[in-house]
């Protein structure tokens, strides 16, 4: 790699021991990690010595660490040098826009991560089979779940190193909770044919309890000899009835606290987390709703799959080739493109209003025509 022999780039978050002195010359150490490869295997790995040295720098290096002067490598470290298929030649369903037929999922896309892997692996599984089936993709967007913002990272950024998916990549994050993933993606499922009926009935019940739960939350008050009984030690007192709602707005108090205390058993703890959350962070989550319909509208307006970027000279050549290049499907995925300008967008948003005004008036003159 020092060599320049290999030119690729190698991950960002797990580089190589040689790669950490190289690029942290001037740190005194770097942290490793004894870690058992099970709880009678007398095998240790050690985490963050990963390594493609010759073997004799390996053994004396290794022998240097305190406590490892007489270990035994079982197994020499080694590098392997990925290729990738660049991403921008696939669509959302992660086929091939090419080849009709192909579905690419893992690293082959230029991704790092077991999760990442086995997303691509789920979505281009479920694509596969509804294309021999006939049936239309399915393709998630980025308001609804991470394999959106992921599929849609790798095809409109086409990252030189291997893509890592975190959460701070999503805009609409507060959207995209574990705890409600079932709510966000339960339908797709259903249309996938993935869900078994308990499944389906265990979301009903779970949304049917977190409606019950939130229009009884604004509709019922504490009277303050409750709320001051139970909550006195930890929050202000009150001195008349208050909405549960007003009161879980406070740091200190929790939705679960305020049922206990007004004896309300029969709602579900998810249905609690939920309501619970949406309430006391229901600012924040009405600014992403925002966000989340100026994204939608954007995201609909769709661009036609032979559209002449190249015929629109006030897009700067870096944007025309890279609108070429991935062909985006609608004006919110070019917005994404790394390398078009919001000054691009502009002009590409007249052009697009153009040829919709064009397409109206050529449709009413069919018309009267007829």
């Amino acid at each position: 790699m020092f060599l320049g022999r290999i030119k690729s780039v190698g991950p960002r978050y797990c580089p190589s021991i040689e790669d950490k002195i190289n690029r942290f010359a001037g740190r005194q150490r770097h942290q490793l990690f004894l870690e058992p490869e099970g709880y009678k295997d007398p095998e240790v790995y050690l985490n963050g010595f990963s390594t493609s040295l010759p073997e004799k720098v390996q053994r004396r290096a290794i022998a240097t660490i305190p406590g490892l002067e007489k270990a035994e490598i079982i197994r020499l470290g080694y590098a392997v040098e990925y290729d990738y298929f660049p991403p921008h030649q696939l669509d959302f369903s992660l086929q091939a826009k090419r080849l009709d037929g192909l579905f690419m999922a893992g690293q082959i896309n230029g991704t790092s991560g077991y999760e990442e892997a086995a997303a691509q692996g789920l979505l281009a599984g479920i694509n596969a089979a509804r294309y021999i089936k006939k049936k239309p993709a399915l393709k998630l967007s980025r308001s609804e779940a991470y394999m959106g913002v992921l599929v849609d990272d790798l095809i409109n950024k086409s990252t030189r190193e291997p893509y890592r998916m975190f959460t701070s990549r999503a805009e609409f994050r507060l959207l995209l909770r574990q705890d409600n993933a079932d709510l966000r993606l339960a339908d797709h499922g259903q249309e996938m044919g993935l869900l078994s009926s308990d499944e389906r009935s265990r979301v009903a019940q779970k949304r049917a309890q977190i409606s019950e739960l939130l229009t009884f939350a604004k509709k019922t008050n504490v009277a303050p000899e409750i709320f001051n009984h139970f909550f006195s030690d930890k929050s202000t007192s009150i001195a008349r009835p208050q909405k549960i709602e007003g009161l879980i707005r406070r740091p200190e108090i929790e939705l679960s606290d305020i049922l206990s205390a007004l004896q309300k058993n029969e709602f579900s703890d998810d249905a609690i987390q939920e309501v619970g959350f949406n309430i006391k962070y229901d600012g924040y989550i009405k600014r992403n709703q925002v966000l989340l319909d100026q994204f939608l509208k954007q995201e609909n307006r769709s661009i036609a799959a032979d559209f002449n970027y190249q015929a629109i000279s006030a897009l700067s050549t870096e944007a025309r080739e890279k609108l070429e290049k991935i062909r985006p499907q609608s004006f919110g995925q070019a917005a994404r493109i790394s390398g078009v300008s919001p000054a691009d967008l502009s002009v590409l948003l007249v052009y697009l209003e153009r040829e919709k005004y064009r397409g109206i008036v050529s449709r009413e003159t069919s018309i009267r025509s007829g």
